[in-house]
């Protein structure tokens, strides 16, 4: 079994083209616990592409970030989706991809992200509350955590939360 120091050596990080689509759709069925494949389409990476993180390993996707710059909120960059393989998590690629991440949005003048996830995704909540992100108010607090409610049907509740750039930790 390689060391951690030789897995992150061998891993190569660039920005997203039209056909990585494929392989996030794929683990987004297989790494995830609620299958949300349908919500990526070619089209996002086409037009984000250069503000989305693909991270391999030897060829194979291991990680990603799927994020754009905001339209509504000027000083935002926002998280769309991101995901580390089970066999890589804990190596540190999840603050890396979002250290990187921080990096794109300060360069194009953004001083905040903002990232969703399901209500119902406690390591989620918990790994963005432990690299900085704080918990934006919701329609109502679920087991101390505050939730916007899907009121139209199609996604499921989730949690907002941000990250200050100015003077954050990333």
């Amino acid at each position: 079994m390689p060391t951690d120091r030789r897995i992150l050596a061998r891993l190569r990080w660039r920005t997203a083209e039209p056909v990585d689509a494929i392989a996030v759709s794929r683990a987004l069925d297989e790494w995830w616990e609620q299958r949300l494949n349908h919500c990526v389409q070619p089209q996002l990476f086409e037009h984000f592409g250069d503000t989305t993180l693909i991270v391999e390993d030897e060829g194979e996707l291991v990680a990603f970030l799927v994020g754009w710059l905001s339209q509504r909120f000027p000083d935002a960059a926002y998280v769309h989706f991101m995901g580390v393989r089970a066999d890589h998590r804990r190596l540190g690629l999840g603050l890396e991809l979002y250290r990187r991440y921080a990096a794109l949005a300060r360069a194009r003048g953004r001083t905040r992200i903002m990232a969703e996830t399901g209500a119902f995704n406690a390591r989620s909540i918990a790994f963005h509350r432990s690299i900085g992100f704080a918990i934006e108010p919701g329609d109502e607090v679920v087991d101390g955590v505050a939730v916007h409610h899907d009121h139209i049907g199609i996604g499921g509740d989730y949690v907002v939360l941000s990250i200050d750039l100015t003077d954050g930790p990333l």
